[in-house]
């Protein structure tokens, strides 16, 4: 699985306009209705902002991570947004977030649900990549840099848990 499957154009937003995290979350959250992904955006946003109150998903270094499970999805994808000015999204390192990825799962996902946070975060580690994304001016230029990051990482990605919780291991 590439992280290019899991992402069209119609679910990425290079100019998220939301000034707070919940904001994001609801400005996201329509983009996977329109392509048809998610069936009840209430409930969608709901198990998004029940995971946020667990612990922010903001991993630091302005990047979020928002993600869910719910019946109200009808397949795994994944959905980019960037903020020119950054939110707010209690971060850990208390740092405005720009560089958002948030995935859509249906509430049976389990490994593929956690292989998609793996490759973000293996993509967001790079500092080239990052880079890339917050100059990228359309949803076709991050479909290029995503597409790019597959290429580069043929490998299969393991994912290790532990309480739930990916731990990425090199």
């Amino acid at each position: 699985m590439f992280l290019s499957e899991l992402m069209d154009e119609r679910l990425i937003k290079c100019g998220i306009t939301a000034k707070d995290k919940k904001g994001v979350i609801e400005e996201m959250a329509d983009m996977f209705v329109e392509a048809g992904v998610v069936t009840n955006k209430s409930d969608f946003c709901d198990s998004i902002l029940k995971r946020e109150e667990i612990e922010s998903t903001a991993i630091g270094g302005g990047i979020a991570i928002p993600h869910g499970r719910s019946d109200a999805v009808k397949h795994l994808k994944v959905a980019f947004g960037r903020s020119q000015k950054g939110v707010n999204f209690e971060a850990s390192d208390k740092k405005p977030v720009n560089i958002i990825f948030m995935i859509a799962a249906p509430s049976d996902a389990r490994k593929e649900y956690l292989q998609a946070v793996a490759k973000i975060a293996r993509l967001l580690k790079s500092r080239i990549m990052r880079e890339a994304l917050l100059l990228s001016e359309t949803p076709k230029d991050v479909m290029k840099i995503i597409k790019d990051f597959d290429n580069m990482l043929v490998e299969e990605i393991k994912v290790v848990t532990k309480e739930g919780r990916v731990i990425h291991k090199d």
